[in-house]
């Protein structure tokens, strides 16, 4: 059995004079990831490889997730790939993936995170906000043998209040 936590970068600075790859996570979304994280702390999560874009706001969204669970930061793969990949591209980067590994999370942008959750699950989602994650499962013994659409859905947790769970999700036909 294998997990995929897929996560959106938290809310960054909204910077004319940087360039979008530099922007630092603002206030907010510092303080939204303390909120997701006080959330996550009802699930068992244990990550062994984390997958990150090497953004600033996605590196920094990367290190703070990483020290909540213990997981040494020098470990973190940052992979300039997830910056533009689309989600068919994180997918083959995740089918190369070792086996030794049971749960990875991937830290990414939209829209190739929300694209990804739904190419991996059988989801049809219209919002995937910032600090946010996905949890989904698969019976798999190693991430070669992932296959389209075989994810189960765990969980998907952040901040924003969920009154109305259609705005989130959609049945999947």
């Amino acid at each position: 059995m294998k997990k995929i936590y897929l996560m959106r970068h938290a809310k960054a600075l909204k910077d004319k004079d940087r360039e979008d790859f530099d922007r630092d996570l603002n206030s907010r979304g510092k303080q939204d990831l303390k909120k997701l994280f006080s959330l996550l702390s009802a699930y068992t999560i244990k990550p062994d490889y984390i997958l990150a874009s090497p953004a600033k706001r996605t590196a920094k969204t990367a290190e703070k997730f990483a020290k909540l669970y213990n997981f040494k930061k020098q470990d973190i793969v940052f992979n300039h790939t997830l910056y533009t990949a689309n989600a068919e591209e994180i997918f083959s980067l995740i089918q190369k993936i070792q086996a030794q590994y049971n749960e990875i999370l991937i830290i990414g942008h939209n829209p190739h995170i929300i694209h990804l959750c739904e190419l991996l699950g059988s989801l049809c989602l219209t919002c995937f906000p910032t600090s946010s994650i996905l949890c989904l499962e698969f019976d798999i013994n190693d991430f070669q043998d992932l296959q389209e659409h075989s994810g189960k859905l765990v969980f998907f947790e952040h901040i924003r209040d969920l009154k109305d769970n259609e705005a989130y999700f959609q049945p999947s036909i």
